[in-house]
């Protein structure tokens, strides 16, 4: 009997202007305990060393220079180079936990079904913070191999660094969206998840470094300090697309999905694409589906949230940095209000209105005025109790004052 191939791991390293943090990466992909078969770096047309850097390392890696198009561009033209059986994406500012590819791996070994293996990571600025354990752990513990897909549309938890897929997973869904200059990976991992099957592999694949060096290309250049912004913009993008093209039933869990469709799933459906439009800002499609979801619990009869729904609630305002501040709430809230009162209303308000205290707090501390006094609005309209709103109204006209002085 002949001895069974072993698998072969192809690296992906797009890279634009990073010769400062290119070495460190590098680096930690030829330290693996499992050595990859091919490193592809692709210079995106870089205008500082960075190609001389890249042209430095010995094999496997092999480095290509192209024209800048943006990273989407660069990725694309490696996946066209490819030899591995697998993928594995990797940022050129980002440093790879030693044992990562072994472990990612071993995980292809026990679940041999498995389409991709994913994994959490931990964020840091100093490279000493890597050795002295002083680094940020990024935990997702609720994300499975079941609720994968819906629990990224709602955030992308997992990035591409922390992901190994088999090669043919990209020749099936294609390319990276060359039009998308931030949240190209967000977009592929949609595409993956909703797709194929994955698999979770335990502790820390990479360490994530966080800098003020600009991003995007170079006719799109996005600074440190608008990048949230522009990530908000290109996910609600991509997040239109969603909602004109994903069935409702598909925002379940896989193992919800297999089952006969009820009302009591559909209305879960209904709340967690709400939930998710209105943590992208899309509070159009956030309205519209409340309202869909309130008709059919007034025709069920339904009095209370299951637990699983009361769970997709408490998370619709989690994410109100970039729901609120994208666009403001106010159908929403008025969609919410117009229901009929009685106790779902209640409890459904109360859900919503769970995370506000905090991030109330947070930014009262902060001295972030303008989007205090934007949570304050959307705390008061949703408030059921008048005195606490007049206190919320009372409240959001001083911050506006002190705005306004400032």
């Amino acid at each position: 009997m002949a001895a069974q191939r072993k698998p072969t791991v192809t690296v992906i390293v797009p890279t634009f202007n990073r010769q400062k943090f290119l070495p460190e990466s590098i680096g930690s992909l030829l330290r693996q305990t499992v050595m990859p078969d091919q490193i592809l770096i692709v210079d995106d047309g870089s205008t500082d060393d960075t190609g001389a850097v890249a042209a430095s390392f010995p094999a496997p890696v092999e480095y290509y220079r192209k024209e800048n198009g943006g990273k989407s561009t660069a990725l694309n033209f490696a996946l066209k180079r490819c030899t591995g059986d697998f993928v594995w994406i990797f940022d050129d500012d980002d440093v790879a936990h030693p044992t990562a590819l072994e472990r990612f791996l071993a995980a292809f070994e026990r679940e041999p079904a498995a389409d991709f293996a994913f994994g959490e990571y931990a964020r840091f600025q100093r490279s000493a913070q890597i050795e002295e354990q002083d680094y940020e752990i990024v935990a997702f513990g609720h994300v499975s191999q079941d609720n994968f897909f819906p629990s990224h549309l709602e955030y992308c938890h997992v990035h591409q660094p922390g992901l190994l897929v088999r090669r043919k997973c990209y020749d099936e869904v294609g390319g990276f969206n060359e039009t998308l200059v931030r949240s190209q990976d967000y977009e592929m991992m949609l595409r993956l998840a909703r797709r194929f099957k994955g698999i979770r592999v335990d502790g820390l694949m990479f360490f994530q470094r966080q800098h003020d060096m600009v991003r995007g290309s170079t006719k799109v250049v996005i600074s440190y300090t608008d990048r949230i912004k522009a990530w908000g913009a290109y996910d609600r993008a991509i997040m239109e697309e969603v909602y004109k093209s994903v069935d409702l039933h598909e925002y379940l869990d896989r193992s919800e999905q297999a089952l006969p469709r009820t009302a009591d799933l559909e209305m879960q459906a209904l709340l967690q694409r709400s939930s998710i439009m209105a943590r992208k800002g899309l509070w159009h499609h956030a309205a519209e589906d409340i309202r869909r979801y309130a008709l059919l619990a007034e025709r069920a009869g339904k009095t209370s949230l299951s637990d699983k729904e009361r769970a997709i609630v408490r998370r619709t305002f989690e994410a109100y940095d970039t729901g609120l501040a994208s666009a403001p709430a106010d159908e929403f809230v008025s969609a919410v209000k117009a229901w009929r009162s009685g106790p779902l209303k209640a409890d459904i308000v109360r859900e919503y209105m769970h995370s506000f205290p905090h991030y109330l707090a947070r930014d009262l501390k902060a001295g972030k005025v303008i989007p205090a006094s934007k949570l304050l609005r959307e705390y008061s309209a949703l408030s059921l109790s008048a005195s606490l709103g007049r206190l919320c109204r009372a409240m959001t006209s001083k911050l506006s004052l002190a705005r306004g002085a400032s």
